[in-house]
């Protein structure tokens, strides 16, 4: 049943809730306000697993426009903060076109650790329901907006690159990053959506300067470290377009996107320690 579709951990600090397709929500809960970073599909009842954790008011962002990001939004009715430059790409990414070829792609799913196929979808998934779904209230949010939960801090961080308006949420009594997918070992720059890699270097080093006691991202349940960038960094500044590895995406190949990991690696050390990449297009 779709009450048991997600899989709530409590970490330190806060919480995070996973679902079958790999994609991770967090909440971090104060002592007046909660906060929920990041919707996910929105396959399951995203919003009984938030309450299962807390019945405070909640702050929503999404940290940046993309379905996977942003397609439990009209779970709810509370206000969804997002950068002004992604509330267009999260339109976009919530059309009933897309939300179908989502729910479609979903009943196969693949593990790419593991190779296995899986449904990823609730037994009890209403597909008219959720290709129906809206994308929520949209209010924009900007760099160095605070957000006071009662002894736990959110200030928003403007971290573009893997899309124009991708953000992340410092959590200042934790030292803690949440980065959406604007950081990690595998980074789509490919897509219209996307800045320059001078931008996205430029971000890379503004995250390694906080110097976060963690770095955590929305698919990948290993908590990233300030070290770990300066493999991100190299990735991104050694990334030669002629020399990448064919990729082949769900989302689009019109721009014959590239894996590029840093010298000596291939696809098949993608979850080995030290693997780092980019994946861009051929412009």
């Amino acid at each position: 049943m779709s009450k048991n579709y997600y899989n709530i951990e409590k970490m330190e600090g806060y919480y995070r809730i996973g679902s079958p397709e790999n994609v991770f929500s967090y909440v971090i809960v104060g002592d007046k306000q909660a906060a929920l970073i990041d919707t996910g599909y929105g396959f399951g009842d995203l919003k009984e697993a938030v309450r299962s954790i807390t019945s405070l008011p909640l702050y929503i962002f999404n940290t940046h426009g993309h379905c996977d990001h942003t397609g439990g939004n009209g779970l709810f009715h509370e206000d969804i903060f997002i950068h002004p430059k992604d509330m267009d790409l999260c339109r976009q990414h919530n059309e009933p076109q897309m939300r179908r070829e989502n729910a479609l792609r979903s009943k196969d799913s693949i593990n790419y650790e593991t190779g296995e196929h899986l449904n990823g979808l609730p037994e009890d998934f209403d597909e008219n329901a959720y290709i129906s779904r809206d994308y929520g209230h949209l209010v924009p949010v900007k760099e160095g907006d605070t957000f006071d939960l009662g002894q736990a801090t959110l200030m928003v961080m403007e971290t573009p690159g893997h899309t124009q308006g991708g953000i992340s949420l410092y959590y200042k009594e934790k030292n803690l990053l949440f980065v959406g997918d604007a950081a990690g070992a595998f980074v789509w720059l490919f897509s219209p959506e996307s800045t320059d890699m001078d931008t996205y270097i430029h971000v890379l080093e503004k995250m390694y300067n906080l110097g976060a006691d963690g770095y955590i991202g929305a698919h990948n349940p290993q908590i990233m470290h300030k070290e770990d960038f300066l493999l991100y960094i190299r990735a991104a500044k050694e990334a030669d377009y002629e020399k990448g590895l064919p990729f082949n995406s769900f989302a689009g190949n019109e721009n014959e996107p590239r894996v590029c990991p840093l010298e000596g690696f291939t696809m098949e050390d993608m979850f080995k320690p030290g693997f780092a990449s980019v994946v861009i297009g051929k412009n």
